[in-house]
């Protein structure tokens, strides 16, 4: 299962960082403790769709997966001192 680190993880991994690990070790330690989260291709092609800049998953921070319709402000860490703030709407098909 491919997941992105919301905290570094000894011997594991940073924040942010992009990783594949077993799904028993993301499903029953990582994302329970609210270490990682799920990776989604979804936001990253949002912003490539509309702004036709491609962004790398690693450098989006959500702290849980959009899930509902409606909109949201998601950070997305552009440099190590630079973060933007990207308004995101989820509309049905």
């Amino acid at each position: 299962m491919r997941v992105v680190l919301r905290t570094d993880v000894e011997h594991l991994g940073h924040k942010g960082d992009l990783l594949d690990v077993t799904d028993g070790y993301a499903r029953n330690y990582l994302v329970p403790r609210g270490m990682a989260i799920k990776a989604t291709k979804g936001v990253a092609s949002a912003v490539h769709d509309q702004f036709g800049i491609e962004l790398d998953r690693r450098v989006i921070d959500l702290a849980e997966p959009i899930r509902d319709l409606g909109a949201t402000d998601v950070v997305v860490r552009l440099h190590p001192d630079v973060a933007a703030t990207v308004h995101v709407e989820v509309h049905p098909e």
